[in-house]
């Protein structure tokens, strides 16, 4: 039989199907799985990169940056002439990475995962660190140690310091093994600023001090603490492989402003004559504490302002007593500490804005002054004082005299500080009238200075007063007020009626030198005419010619008028007869008075009243400032304003560490005009200068006369010749 050809489809072999139909059949399901792996991975990519984009770049950041804080410089404070009393300098700071010291260190969602810490490493590390730092051992490994993106090790580091600890960072890597961790990779420096008072203990309560994170703590650094502090900064720093942070190489996510510089109305040679007086008052009045102020009557300026005992802002507390606790103490350290504290704690109130007294005897000036304006007593007038007691209610305490005073006249009653008589011119007053006046004088509010601790004081309004108010006040008692609340009610007296806000600071610059702000003379009350306040300058002289004070009379034949105070003390809700606060205001030239000084001595010993214990000190005072005077160092140097006084030399100028013998030429010689001037008033003498050429900022002394160690009679002349250095 024979094949014929047949139109139906080729059999599959073994029931298969062809490989057709299996691309027909599977395809869509392949290309299923593709779209949908495609799919997947484009929505992890979206999820990735977009969603969770700023969660790793955070991580990434904090795998190889750290963020560094960088501290601005903060703003210079200076004397009236320009004179660094508070400067910020370059320093180095060391700081360590801890995380290092931890190897299984990790963060998982955002959290962080410590692990154990390798000791060893850290404690080799501290071993080598401690003798450099001065720290105990332990102390710097607890810091590596410490759970902390970042921690200091010691901040503001000498340079000798940095040096040999760099020294042992680069002897470390030389010696690394790869096997062994380098633990000094964990440390790194970060420049930073030290303050610093190149007069050490002169005007430093009201300079103040900073803590070691640079916010002032006391004084005018603690008052101007934003103008000073400026505004920190910060940025990240990158790490290499080997863990090392890459500081040329920052990125500022803030950029740090510098603070502002301050000028103060402080002298510091007027405030060093005072320190130097109050020192004296206490080696011979041995009184509790001693404090002054001096101040411009026209304008409030305060000249200086200083109280006993002092401290050193660049010292506050001896360095074996830093990092121990007490327990690591012996019984004598510990009781050096304690007394160590209570003598900071003492030296750094500022007594004469913070302590509240009874005025006692010089509210007498201002109660004839009231009388004067307003006619219920005139010049000359005689008014009976009773023999010196005087019992004017029956039912109340007699008013007495410490001397048996009889008739006595307007202006005698000042210079005899007559009790009596001041009480009988003070119930001549209107009690509103008599409040309304010593408001106005100051009393019974803040004087405006906005000084850390400053009191208002106390003055009792007329509805609160009792039968014996009125007569007390007229003699300094019944009220409360800081000295420097009455110094600046005196100036009224002085400048001729009118109070004055004080002033500290005078002038604020930015960091480039350009002026901000300049504090003007302010008129807070006009208290009364200028034909009483010349009434009372001229009757006052007499408590300096004849009366209370004749200790405070100066040298030169330069006269002076003021009133002296011995105001007794509440001891356990009592008067003490024996417990009493000495004191003297006094103004000079009398003529057109331009300082003001008030001398306080808390408690001195013996039976001593202002008139001789104080007004010596007003003596001692004022004529060193006539002396300064005469040599031309009143005048205000303001050429160099706006020169930054980082980089000046202190040394020559730090009078608080060089010893001047008074009554001995001091060696001067290459010493800058102004160190000379200073010494010279210092020991006694007037300068007198030759040869003032141009530049006198680089100018030097090159030759004197008298010869260095020669006898100088006080105001004696000493002649300096300047030259180029």
């Amino acid at each position: 039989m024979a094949l014929t050809p047949t139109s139906s489809s080729p059999r599959r072999l073994l029931g298969r199907p062809e490989a057709r139909d299996l691309a027909t059949s599977r395809l869509p399901w392949l290309m299923g799985v593709i779209l949908l792996w495609g799919a997947a991975i484009f929505t992890r990519l979206i999820w990735l990169q977009v969603v969770q984009h700023r969660k790793y770049q955070v991580q990434s950041e904090q795998q190889h940056t750290i963020t560094v804080p960088v501290p601005p410089i903060r703003g210079e404070i200076r004397d009236r002439r320009g004179e660094a009393l508070a400067i910020s300098l370059k320093a180095e700071s060391l700081f360590a990475t801890p995380r290092f010291f931890y190897p299984d260190f990790r963060k998982d969602k955002g959290e962080r995962a410590w692990g154990n810490p390798n000791k060893k490493l850290a404690q080799d590390v501290a071993s080598q660190l401690a003798p450099i730092l001065e720290l105990p051992k332990g102390v710097v490994a607890d810091r590596l140690l410490k759970k902390s993106p970042f921690v200091y090790l010691e901040r503001q580091l000498p340079a000798s310091k940095v040096a040999a600890i760099k020294e042992l960072i680069s002897k470390a890597e030389e010696e690394e093994e790869e096997d062994k961790p380098n633990g000094f990779k964990a440390l790194a420096f970060l420049d930073e600023s030290r303050r610093v008072y190149p007069r050490g203990s002169l005007a430093s309560q009201i300079i103040g001090f900073v803590n070691v994170d640079g916010q002032g703590q006391l004084g005018i650094e603690q008052t101007s603490e934003q103008l000073l502090a400026g505004r920190k900064g910060e940025f990240v720093a990158a790490k290499d492989a080997r863990n090392r942070l890459r500081l040329l190489r920052e990125q500022y996510t803030q950029v740090p402003v510098n603070g502002s510089t301050l000028q103060l109305t402080i002298d510091s040679t007027i405030q060093h004559i005072v320190e130097e007086s109050l020192e004296e008052a206490v080696r011979l009045s041995r009184p509790a504490t001693a404090y002054a102020v001096v101040v411009d009557p026209n304008t409030g300026e305060i000249l200086a302002m200083a109280g006993t005992p002092r401290f050193d802002p660049n010292q506050l507390l001896p360095r074996k007593f830093r990092y121990r606790g007490e327990g690591d103490l012996s019984p004598a350290e510990r009781d050096e500490l304690r007394r160590e504290l209570d003598r900071q704690r003492a030296a750094r109130k500022v007594h004469p804005v913070e302590d509240a007294y009874e005025p006692g005897s010089t509210m007498k000036i201002f109660t004839a002054a009231i009388a004067l304006e307003e006619r219920k007593v005139h010049l000359g007038e005689r008014i009976d004082c009773m023999g010196g007691r005087w019992v004017y209610n029956a039912k109340q305490n007699a008013i007495t005299d410490t001397h048996h005073h009889g008739v006595l006249t307007f202006e005698e009653i000042l210079w005899q500080s007559s009790n009596v008589g001041a009480a009988k011119m003070g119930i001549r007053l209107d009690p509103a009238t008599h409040f309304q006046y010593l408001h106005k004088f100051g009393f019974g509010e803040p004087t405006g200075l906005n000084f850390p601790g400053e009191t208002q004081g106390r003055l009792p309004i007329p509805a609160e007063w009792s039968v014996p108010t009125q007569y007390t006040l007229s003699y300094g008692y019944g009220l409360n007020a800081s000295p420097l609340q009455v110094l600046m009610a005196g100036c009224a007296i002085a400048n001729g009626g009118k109070l004055m806000r004080p002033i500290l600071v005078s002038r604020i610059y930015n960091d480039k030198g350009s002026l901000l702000k300049e504090a003007k003379p302010e008129v807070r009350f006009t208290v009364m005419s200028e034909e009483t306040s010349a009434l009372m300058r001229e009757s006052l002289k007499g408590v300096v010619s004849q009366g209370t004070a004749k200790k405070a009379k100066l040298d030169g034949g330069v006269e002076a008028f003021g009133k002296t105070g011995t105001s007794r003390k509440i001891i356990n809700g009592k008067y003490d007869p024996k417990r009493h606060f000495a004191s003297f205001m006094g103004f000079f030239p009398a003529e057109a008075p331009q300082y003001a000084i008030l001398v306080m001595l808390d408690d001195p010993a013996g039976d001593a009243d202002g008139g001789s214990v104080a007004a010596p000190v007003f003596k001692r005072i004022g004529d060193a400032i006539l002396r300064y005077r005469q040599g031309g160092g009143d005048a205000e140097r303001g050429a160099d304003l706006k020169l930054s006084l980082r980089d000046w030399p202190v040394g020559e100028t730090d009078e608080a560490v060089v010893h001047i013998q008074e009554g001995r030429v001091p060696s001067l010689r290459g010493l800058s005009l102004k160190a000379a001037i200073q010494r010279i008033v210092m020991a006694g003498g007037v300068p007198r200068v030759e040869g003032h050429p141009e530049g006198l900022g680089a100018a030097q002394v090159k030759a004197q006369s008298p010869e260095p160690e020669a006898d100088l009679k006080p105001g004696g002349v000493v002649i300096i010749r300047m030259g180029a250095p």
